[in-house]
């Protein structure tokens, strides 16, 4: 999953005089190589990154002399060179997830003034493995709190992204534990769908009877034929969180989902 450059420079002020578009660029060609192995025309990263061929040329011929990036055998393609992937391996080797995941949620924490959550999916709950406390903590949720997948934003978010027959049979799982519950935990998760379609994350500002709001994020990957799914998230007050806030939460937390999502096969 690459990251477009529209975004990184949406995220750098116009006016922040640090900010070094021409390395931002060439991060973002090497974003592009996030499969084993992929190979990659020029043409192809052009496309991807929404620059022009030459310019992309020029920055991909940077990278092949600083050794970045190789051609193929027949010259006409470019994939990953040894020190990406040595500084690749030194990076994540013997780290967890949430390790990896600990100085993003900080960050999402200082943008949002919210406590960023980082939660897994297991045996239909959520349990929650970290959190940096922001403006307001929720009471009584400490790490190894459990909760389940229609209760919790991150949950929500998961159910919403998962395939339609891994869905299925958590719903009915949870359909059964409660027939009564169950009318109110659809509709919920049914505007969780609305919502991660649209924008790629969950909102939800019914919580402790609307008091608090949170907005969430997946991180999905398929493990020896499994999904491992992890879910993101970030919350405060709803008397501090309005609509807006909540939209800004949610694309912080997709431009730091899309970072992680590449280590996700390789850490635990």
């Amino acid at each position: 999953m690459s990251i477009s450059l529209a975004s990184l420079e949406k995220a750098a002020d116009e006016s922040d005089r640090n900010f070094v578009t021409a390395l931002a660029r060439g991060l973002d060609i090497l974003r592009c190589f996030d499969q084993p192995g992929v190979e990659l025309t020029v043409s192809e990263l052009a496309r991807r990154v929404g620059l022009n061929q030459s310019t992309v040329w020029r920055l991909c011929y940077t990278l092949i002399k600083c050794g970045v990036l190789v051609q193929n055998s027949n010259g006409s393609g470019l994939q990953i060179g040894a020190p990406a992937l040595t500084l690749g391996y030194a990076a994540i080797a013997g780290q967890s997830f949430p390790t990896i995941a600990l100085p993003y949620m900080r960050q999402i924490k200082a943008q949002t003034k919210g406590t960023s959550t980082l939660s897994l999916h297991q045996a239909g709950e959520m349990i929650s493995v970290l959190h940096c406390p922001g403006e307001f903590v929720l009471p009584n949720q400490p790490i190894g709190w459990r909760s389940s997948l229609t209760s919790a934003s991150s949950g929500l978010a998961i159910l919403a992204a998962l395939p339609d027959a891994e869905r299925a049979v958590l719903t009915q799982q949870i359909a059964a534990r409660d027939p009564l519950a169950w009318p109110r935990r659809l509709e919920r998760l049914e505007r969780a769908q609305t919502d991660y379609a649209r924008f790629g994350y969950v909102m939800n500002n019914q919580m402790l009877g609307g008091q608090y709001a949170s907005v969430a994020v997946p991180l999905l990957v398929s493990d020896a034929g499994a999904t491992r799914a992890w879910g993101l998230g970030c919350g405060s007050l709803a008397a501090l969180w309005g609509q807006e806030h909540m939209h800004r939460a949610g694309d912080a937390l997709l431009h730091v989902a899309r970072l992680l999502q590449p280590v996700l096969l390789h850490t635990s």
